[in-house]
């Protein structure tokens, strides 16, 4: 039986990959449960579903609740290879044929965790699953052989993981959220540096003529953060393993928690969220130059500007938004740009033709009650 390579696994994780195939959620070729067709799942799930509705009228119930899809098919082709459809699955009368046309009392089978087996089954596929992750991530956390270079600049990485990846977040502005809920990291740097080989930006999965151009364009649109809404990166993130089949739906799809986590990583112009409010901050810049929240000062530079921010204006950007999600940054971002253009202190909202000595005076250099310029955009 196929089965996945997570490194150096412990005996129990032997066990688990022996009893399932797929537990890692990496997408590869799945023969139907019924027929000799394949499938790459999970990434072709549709395709496949479609396929047993009009091949063999097989509907089966709850896929979303499924922690991994290729387990699942591998353990029924294994059972109905030796029973009927009928034994396991309900049976459904329908007014239609497969394809839509009309045609009484039509036959077609369910299969759900209504069934005591389908039940234990899925459970146990994610009990299994939640034991593959924990276990492959104790062992990268701890293991002391990783070997890499780094995808930017070149600096050999040798010892733990969280090294190489506190390099690309520190020195790089690499953000791929908590570090701690990562999986299975030697592969999501794989298929990273894989898109830099072909020059396809991370985010926007823009493919570009060199790496020069490619760099250029991720530093300037803030693109080095990885697609939040491509699911090719869930089986990356612990949370999914974790998610409960009882719950009836996904407590928290892993987009909103790559945006939740990339949120809290401290703000240096690389975050990301809401289209909306990532046009809103993305009017600070006019044409990859960014402007002064204050006065007419410009700068090709992030940095540079807060740094210009701070010393001339006596506004720690990063300092006084530390504890703000991004979308609150963005209202912050905006209120400033609104006072400032109508000449009012940011503080006290009072007008004064010459506001910034005003500020400076009054020591007014400061965000007011967050009620003043938390206001719904």
């Amino acid at each position: 039986m196929q089965s996945a390579d997570i490194g150096a696994p412990t005996k129990s994780t032997v066990n688990l990959i022996t009893l399932f195939v797929g537990l890692d959620g990496a997408p590869a070729d799945t023969q139907c449960l019924l027929c000799n067709s394949t499938f790459i799942l999970p990434t072709n799930k549709e395709q496949f579903l479609k396929h047993l509705f009009e091949r063999h009228r097989l509907i089966i119930g709850d896929v979303l609740k499924i922690a991994s899809l290729r387990s699942y098919v591998n353990h029924w082709r294994v059972k109905f290879s030796e029973a009927t459809l009928t034994e396991f699955c309900t049976t459904l009368l329908m007014n239609c044929t497969p394809d839509g046309k009309p045609s009484k009392n039509e036959v077609y089978f369910l299969l759900s965790d209504c069934l005591p087996e389908e039940k234990a089954l899925r459970d146990e596929i994610h009990r299994s699953r939640l034991e593959l992750g924990l276990a492959q991530q104790t062992h990268e956390r701890n293991d002391m052989d990783f070997q890499r270079r780094c995808m930017f600049c070149k600096t050999e990485f040798s010892g733990l993981r969280s090294n190489y990846l506190k390099h690309l977040s520190d020195k790089h502005n690499l953000q791929l959220g908590n570090v701690e809920n990562l999986v299975f990291v030697d592969e999501l740097l794989d298929k990273l540096q894989n898109n830099i080989e072909k020059l396809t930006c991370f985010y926007c999965e823009k493919s570009f003529k060199d790496r020069t151009v490619l760099k250029e364009h991720m530093r300037k649109k803030f693109h080095k953060r990885i697609n939040p809404y491509n699911k090719s990166y869930d089986r990356f993130y612990i949370i999914n393993y974790l998610e409960s089949n009882d719950s009836g739906r996904r407590q928290q799809t892993i987009s909103q928690l790559k945006l939740k986590e990339i949120n809290e990583v401290e703000f240096t112009g690389f975050s990301t969220g809401h289209q909306d409010a990532e046009n809103s901050w993305a009017d600070w810049k006019e044409k990859n130059v960014v402007t002064c929240l204050f006065c007419s000062n410009k700068n090709e530079e992030f940095s540079e500007i807060l740094e210009h921010m701070k010393f001339e204006h006596n506004f720690d950007f990063r300092d006084k938004t530390r504890s703000l999600n991004f979308y609150c940054k963005v209202k912050v971002v905006n209120y400033l740009r609104k006072q400032s253009h109508e000449k009012k202190c940011i503080y006290c909202d009072s007008f004064y033709d010459d506001v910034a000595e005003h500020m400076r005076k009054e020591n007014h250099e400061n965000l007011p009650a967050a009620h003043v310029w938390n206001q719904p955009e």
